[in-house]
């Protein structure tokens, strides 16, 4: 059972932490077709290609470059350019808000794709909501999580390990006391000389056998 729940708590921590990761890339980057990207992509100068059926689970932020989001490809916060251009394929989604800061940008996007968020070129609200938010949220408040959970696993574990312990000493000194009177009896019939000597070791060594 501990190395069970040893096994979860690791695998919590894994996911923690990987929440508050971010790929930080320079050049060109492609996201295969069907791959997912867990955390935020940083890509500083270069063109970045999400294939088909691929998923970014948090935000793209691209200084200067060209996006494309291909077929039924999902980004699950913002997309953010601060120069260049974001294509969008048929079926693709951004499922935040599109941030388009400078004026050279531009957003093409096909019909079947779609923007849950906003498209603005304001870039100074997501600055602040994505530094404070963002850390918060994916960070501090998952690593406090599993920390809570870890103590509280810790006095489980203590509480079962001490609930065993009286559990198995309550036999073991019922054992103890039986066989002491067994012993005392076994004694008492060879002083009367109820039973022989070689019937005394015999019966002794019986008892002591079943202990």
């Amino acid at each position: 059972m501990n190395r069970k729940i040893s096994i979860i708590v690791l695998i919590l921590a894994a996911l923690v932490l990987n929440s508050c990761m971010s790929a930080s890339f320079s050049g060109n980057y492609i996201l295969k077709a069907g791959k997912t990207l867990r955390g935020n992509l940083f890509v500083t100068s270069g063109s970045v290609t999400l294939e088909e059926g691929s998923r970014v689970t948090g935000t793209i932020l691209l200084t200067s470059g060209e996006l494309h989001i291909g077929k039924d490809a999902r980004v699950g916060g913002d997309v953010v350019l601060t120069s260049g251009d974001l294509y969008l394929a048929d079926g693709a989604v951004v499922h935040g808000d599109v941030i388009l800061s400078s004026s050279d940008g531009g957003l093409h996007q096909s019909t079947g794709a779609k923007v849950e968020g906003k498209v603005s070129s304001d870039i100074a609200p997501f600055a602040i909501s994505f530094a404070t938010k963002g850390l918060v949220l994916y960070c501090v408040l998952p690593i406090v999580a599993l920390v809570a959970l870890i103590l509280g696993l810790g006095t489980w574990l203590g509480r079962q390990s001490s609930k065993r312990g009286r559990i198995a000493h309550g036999p073991v000194t019922a054992i103890t006391e039986d066989t002491k009177d067994k012993l005392q009896n076994l004694k008492k019939m060879l002083d009367e000389s109820l039973i022989t000597p070689t019937d005394y070791e015999a019966k002794k060594a019986d008892i002591l056998a079943k202990m």
